[in-house]
């Protein structure tokens, strides 16, 4: 059934409306009513109806207002619009603005009937489109993954696709704001270069591309000037040959494009390989003697001026995770078995992008979690234990720290952590991901919910990671799971 919303801020318009049709025979439920534009938007951008069925005249926020609402949060409801005749030069805005349709007071019920019709068509149209395209991600998602072996030839071949020049690149698009529009897997010609594109996150987009880099070094730059100028990122992988693995190219791509997290300056980012591990270890010594001898200052220093030698070497996102990860290390190696429980934890690059705004807020961290004392806290009442973990279920879907919470109930990172392992069983980060998975496997059982839409209603902003995720921890893909 495809749920649907009225808005009038006459009570018994919107009755009438109800009762004007057979909801459930056309193939939707009415879910509720709101009397004014602002109680209308909460209950919309809570709920996510299908149809929002709205008047055009209404206080505070009228039909117009809530259409650019619906669109400007990048809602996916549909908006039929009921305007009087004095109304229409509104309901044609309403259109231009994305209105599926409008109609005229009194409202009748044979064209109420044939509009419904008609979107119920377009919404299992697009429910068919989104299930193709699950399943076709759920595919890509495999081939992705690093140590998947199909070479470039076998995944043309089996798309029923020719290329004809001996050079390949992988090329990964961020944009900001809603995702890119044309999310289906499509092959295309430019001069001098063939491609195919393809989606692979919300707001990201992956283009693999065939030129000739001897005949034409600067098609690549052409192109991506033509076709990806709207891009806010965008990262090149190296050049392979026909033999290349997919992924080993893709990965070089997405490391790219997520080393902005060090370069924000730099728009287009090539993919190099390099390995900073023997010019860095001294870095890394000079930090696990000052752990081991508890000068604190001195490790501040030491990790200052490891970020940047990491700024200055320009290194990769893949190369900062990996640097990372050893610190971390070193933490549990003095600390493992404090009596208080830190929480730190090991991050691939995508979390690190995801998580922190720059290398200096990343390194930050580490100096916050290595200058903690485990010292005398202040007694913390069970009800004030209580009181985060509502919080934490009220808002997991939503990006907070654990340094938010931290602030936010004044307690410090090393206790916070203590106390939610103690509540929960779990680390802070364990929890938050069992909440979201369990509340994805609930959703999943709604056939009218795209993976997409599942995967942002948890939390989650790229499909492969929430994919990888979900396979890791029940052994499945979200979109077999659905099959079950």
């Amino acid at each position: 059934m495809h749920t649907v919303f009225i808005v009038d801020d006459e009570p018994w318009v919107a009755y009438g409306i109800k009762q004007l049709v057979e909801w459930e025979s056309l193939g939707y439920t009415v879910i509720g009513e709101a009397h004014n534009g602002l109680s209308a938007l909460e209950t919309i951008m809570e709920k996510k109806p299908d149809l929002v069925l709205s008047d055009i005249r209404m206080p505070g926020l009228d039909g117009i207002e809530l259409l650019e609402q619906i669109r400007l949060h990048d809602l996916p409801s549909k908006v039929i619009l009921i305007s009087g005749y004095s109304e229409f030069e509104y309901a044609q805005q309403a259109l231009r603005l994305g209105a599926f349709d409008y109609l005229l007071k009194q409202v009748d019920k044979n064209k109420l009937t044939d509009t419904l019709t008609r979107l119920k068509k377009d919404l299992e149209k697009e429910q068919k489109a989104q299930k193709s395209l699950d399943l076709f991600l759920d595919d890509l998602f495999d081939i992705f993954e690093p140590d998947h072996k199909m070479k470039i030839h076998n995944f043309l071949a089996s798309r029923g696709i020719t290329f004809e020049y001996p050079h390949y690149r992988f090329v990964s698009c961020l944009y900001e704001g809603a995702a890119v529009s044309d999310a289906d897997e499509g092959s295309a010609a430019v001069a001098d270069i063939r491609y195919l594109r393809f989606r692979t996150g919300q707001n990201k987009i992956s283009c693999l591309i065939n030129y000739d880099e001897s005949k034409n070094p600067v098609g690549l730059l052409d192109f991506i000037s033509d076709h990806l100028s709207d891009a806010r990122f965008i990262g090149i992988s190296g050049i392979g040959v026909y033999s290349a693995s997919v992924a080993k190219l893709y990965q070089e791509s997405d490391v790219a494009l997520f080393s902005s997290f060090t370069r924000p300056e730099d728009r287009i980012i090539e993919y190099k390989a390099a390995d900073h591990a023997a010019e860095l270890t001294r870095r890394v010594l000079q930090i696990e003697l000052a752990i081991k001898e508890q000068k604190p200052e001195l490790l501040n220093r030491w990790l200052d001026e490891l970020c940047g030698e990491c700024k200055e070497r320009q290194m990769q996102i893949d190369q900062i995770s990996s640097l990372y990860n050893q610190i971390v290390s070193l933490f549990y190696k003095y600390y493992g078995n404090s009596d208080v429980i830190y929480e730190i934890e090991y991050l691939n690059y995508y979390q690190i992008f995801r998580h922190y705004s720059s290398i200096e807020q990343l390194f930050d961290r580490l100096k916050e979690m290595f200058g903690q004392q485990a010292g005398e806290e202040l007694h913390i009442s069970n009800e004030t234990v209580k009181k985060i973990i509502g919080y934490i279920d009220s808002s997991f879907a939503e990006d907070i720290m654990l340094g938010t919470l931290s602030r936010k109930f004044n307690i410090s990172l090393g206790y916070l952590s203590s106390l939610i392992k103690k509540e929960t069983g779990k680390t802070y980060s364990e929890y938050v991901i069992n909440k979201r998975l369990s509340l994805a496997k609930e959703l999943l059982h709604d056939s009218s919910l795209s993976i997409h839409e599942i995967v942002e209603r948890v939390g989650y902003k790229d499909y492969f990671h929430f994919n990888k995720l979900f396979k890791k921890h029940y052994g499945i893909t979200p979109s077999k799971y659905r099959k079950m």
